[in-house]
């Protein structure tokens, strides 16, 4: 994999040195910079190859979305803040993950999974595509035609401007949004229980506080969701 160029922008100097620590375990990673704030970076962040952003919101100037949105073609973007009501209008930039300060080593290491999972997937996007039937799909992977059941689908997993299928054998990719896949699947088969997971109903064991038990997995369950899985798993039990 080609070498991920960052930067981060925090106008807390001790958070930006949680995040450079951070980032010193991934070799793949070059930190083009870290800074107090936007304005002090225009010249790397619009003139650069620039893959990640590392960017908190509430700063001096423009805050971090603002700024995000200032990009025609905005690079990937991770949001570290102290204020969880930041949350969904950072998500509705398309922001990849939104952290909340103090910093987690573990969470961290999620997030950076994700986009690393990501920016590969990125560099190999022109190799994926998909069709759809009335019970199977047709995925198009690298140079490989792959026709996959419907019905054989566990889940699906959002990962921006990808989805995730995963089978009981294997986990596909697909060059397609979550909500656009979700649409175009038989309905009445597949719920949205979370922004980043949609799985087969005929999956569904037990709905346990904020996650859905499958039968030998966990997924997280969005509060806007719990509803509309409320009332699958009833009518599941006549």
């Amino acid at each position: 994999m080609e070498l991920i160029n960052c930067v981060v922008i925090d106008d807390d100097e001790l958070d930006r040195l949680a995040v450079e620590t951070y980032l010193e375990q991934y070799p793949l990673v070059k930190l083009l910079g870290s800074f107090s704030n936007p304005v002090e970076c225009l010249e790397i962040t619009h003139t650069n190859n620039l893959d990640l952003l590392f960017l908190d919101i509430d700063m001096p100037y423009i805050n971090g979305i603002d700024f995000l949105n200032s990009f025609k073609n905005p690079p990937l973007c991770i949001f570290i803040t102290s204020y969880p009501e930041y949350a969904i209008e950072g998500f509705e930039t398309r922001a990849l993950d939104f952290l909340l300060k103090p910093l987690k080593p573990e969470r961290f290491a999620r997030s950076m999974a994700r986009a690393t999972e990501f920016l590969q997937i990125k560099n190999k996007a022109k190799l994926y595509d998909i069709h759809f039937a009335e019970d199977f799909l047709i995925i198009k992977e690298s140079y490989d035609l792959i026709k996959i059941k419907v019905s054989d689908i566990i889940y699906l997993e959002a990962l921006k401007d990808y989805t995730k299928v995963i089978t009981p054998t294997k986990t596909y990719l697909t060059l397609s949004n979550l909500k656009n896949f979700f649409e175009k699947l038989p309905e009445n088969r597949f719920l949205r229980i979370h922004r980043s997971f949609a799985v087969a109903i005929s999956q569904i064991r037990k709905l346990e506080q904020n996650e859905l038990l499958l039968d030998s997995l966990r997924l997280p369950v969005g509060k806007t969701f719990k509803n509309e899985i409320s009332k699958v798993l009833l009518s599941m039990e006549y």
